[in-house]
């Protein structure tokens, strides 16, 4: 009989607050729309964008701020179980970042490539009207080596340049307004 009584009273999640592979995913939503949020700076926007985004992630998770807020307030009660909710936020998190890292290398390197064709496409028709302007004779064929020799260590710089910028990768993320 008291085994019955001891797991009958035993401490748990109350039925009416959001379980806790719930709170996780809309937490993360909040957090990802927290951060948008952070970067716009008219007052009277963020509070129409804000209240768009966390009504929408209500939406998606079939609850409302009333129920949000008060399970948000009883997990805050409950650091143990907050907690593990929020080591897999960050392991979310992380791995989100992770991803974005890769996509914006993935950019960054074919930008790299477009830049440099465009580069090199310069450089080969600026030699090419070196070459047309050059005269027969030796001396305007060595200076016209060297002005394509110049025009090519300028070219070559260019692309090392754009190399160099194409290592340096931050992008702010934008979340997609949640349904």
């Amino acid at each position: 009989m008291t085994a019955i009584l001891w797991f009958g009273c035993k401490p748990g999640i109350p039925d009416d607050i959001i379980k806790p592979d719930k709170m996780e995913k809309i937490l993360y939503d909040m957090h990802i729309v927290d951060g948008y949020i952070s970067t716009i700076y008219v007052p009277d926007s963020t509070k129409k964008v804000a209240a768009a985004y966390y009504k929408g992630i209500y939406k998606k998770f079939g609850t409302d701020s009333a129920q949000y807020n008060k399970s948000l307030n009883w997990y805050n009660k409950n650091p143990k179980e907050l907690g593990e909710i929020y080591k897999n936020i960050e392991k979310a998190l992380k791995q989100q970042k992770k991803a974005v890292d890769i996509a914006d290398k993935s950019i960054q390197k074919k930008k790299f490539k477009a830049d440099s064709l465009v580069i090199a496409k310069k450089f080969k028709a600026d030699s090419l009207a070196i070459r047309k302007k050059m005269k027969p004779d030796s001396l305007s064929k060595a200076k016209a080596t060297a002005e394509i020799a110049k025009k090519k260590k300028q070219a070559d710089s260019l692309i090392n340049i754009k190399k160099a910028g194409s290592l340096v990768v931050a992008s702010p993320t934008t979340p997609a307004l949640v349904q």
